[in-house]
């Protein structure tokens, strides 16, 4: 038995259907243009000096830069002050040490800072130190642990 029925195979579309593919490539050719137009570079001819045929050119060689290791000992006196030693040179106050580790560095920033502190030396003193070397801008700054 076969059923009547009104569908023909064929769906009839409105003009708002119709238009609505349209109105979407005509967007994106629009996006499409915009983003093209705007991203055009400028050209123009940068002057130049070109070195004549016969001329060589100089190589020039890297600077070297001179690093060493900087070693500063902190160790405490038996009248319980805090001496500073940096390669050597003994220092009683954290402030002539600083000038002279901002006067190192300007000569090298790359050298490494070792930090050798004994552990009867207080923190406070530790800390400046440490943040005198780091007023100094050094690169690297490690502390030394003890043998075992």
């Amino acid at each position: 038995m076969k059923i009547r029925s009104d569908f023909t195979g064929h769906r009839e579309l409105n003009d708002d259907q119709a238009m609505t593919p349209m109105i979407d490539i005509v967007f994106l050719l629009l996006v499409f243009f915009v983003c093209v137009a705007t991203d055009h570079v400028v050209e123009m001819a940068l002057p130049t000096e070109l070195a004549s045929g016969g001329v060589a050119t100089e190589q020039t060689i890297p600077e070297e830069t001179w690093t060493t290791e900087v070693r500063v000992k902190l160790r405490m006196t038996p009248d319980q002050t805090s001496v500073i030693t940096m390669n050597g040179r003994s220092f009683q106050d954290v402030n002539s040490f600083r000038s002279t580790v901002i006067a190192l560095a300007e000569i090298s920033r790359e050298s490494p800072v070792l930090l050798d502190v004994n552990d009867d030396v207080p923190l406070q003193d530790v800390i400046s130190v440490y943040d005198a070397c780091r007023s100094a801008q050094f690169d690297r700054i490690n502390f030394v642990l003890p043998a075992p």
